[in-house]
């Protein structure tokens, strides 16, 4: 196991008054593990804490109860080079004034490289995520959107993580372009033996590219799915609900009450 949750509360204060505060239940008591080299997909529609649950996994904010558990290859690392992220919008997760080999190179500033160590670094990653080493020198917007979020993926692989979370990582992209970004993480997580928590709204996308997955609503884990072949047998009727208008489902959906 590399990460585990167990019963994973968060909540945020509101301010109803000035005399009164209460709090706002974001997730609620969530458990899931991710494995080694393995794509855990996290399926729910927008304002269901699936970025919330990123966060925390990411230990970018702290559970209000549950455990969040890692193994101890990745407590052994440094942070950066445990865990990584792609984000959905990459036009924000970079800086504009960087060129893209400085973008690269941000998780490698503490690395002990020299400049030419580091140079032939940049270009390789630049070759693993299919971009030419000519752009290097390039601002991000001298770049398309699909040429971005690869130079995002590469920034992430570039400290050789051993977990990668991708919040919405293809989302923004166009449909053709987002196959190709898929197909580029499904060997980017066999080449390097990654593993990723993948984070959608989008069941066609997750059912591509994950090896099992986790339907999230209101903050809590509704179904499981072990066997993507075995995905038109969810049982839940939030599920099926979102299945049948990704076309995923033959019969129209069922509620409970109506069943024989």
């Amino acid at each position: 196991m590399l990460i585990q949750l167990t019963d994973v509360t968060k909540s945020y204060a509101k301010d109803d008054s000035w005399l009164f505060r209460s709090r706002t239940p974001v997730l609620k008591g969530v458990s899931l593990s991710v494995n080694h080299s393995e794509c855990v997909g996290l399926v729910g529609e927008s304002g269901s804490g699936k970025s919330t649950l990123g966060k925390i996994v990411l230990g970018l904010e702290a559970c209000d109860s549950g455990t969040v558990s890692y193994a101890e290859e990745l407590l052994e690392l440094p942070r950066y080079q445990a865990m990584s992220v792609v984000f959905q919008d990459y036009n924000t997760s970079v800086n504009p004034r960087l060129t893209i080999a400085e973008i690269i190179n941000e998780p490698l500033l503490n690395e002990p490289l020299s400049p030419y160590e580091r140079d032939r670094l940049i270009t390789s990653l630049l070759a693993e995520v299919g971009l030419p080493a000519e752009l290097r020198t390039r601002y991000p917007h001298q770049l398309s959107g699909g040429q971005l979020q690869r130079v995002c993926i590469a920034r992430a692989i570039a400290p050789n993580p051993r977990f990668i979370l991708l919040d919405e990582a293809v989302s923004s992209l166009d449909v053709s372009v987002q196959v190709q970004v898929l197909e580029l993480l499904q060997t980017l997580k066999q080449t390097r033996n990654v593993a990723y928590l993948f984070i959608t709204h989008d069941i066609t996308v997750a059912s591509f590219l994950c090896d099992r997955l986790l339907f999230f609503k209101e903050g809590m884990v509704v179904e499981q799915v072990d066997d993507i072949s075995q995905l038109n047998r969810v049982a839940d009727p939030y599920t099926r609900q979102l299945l049948e208008a990704a076309g995923y489902l033959e019969i129209p959906f069922l509620n409970h009450s109506s069943n024989p």
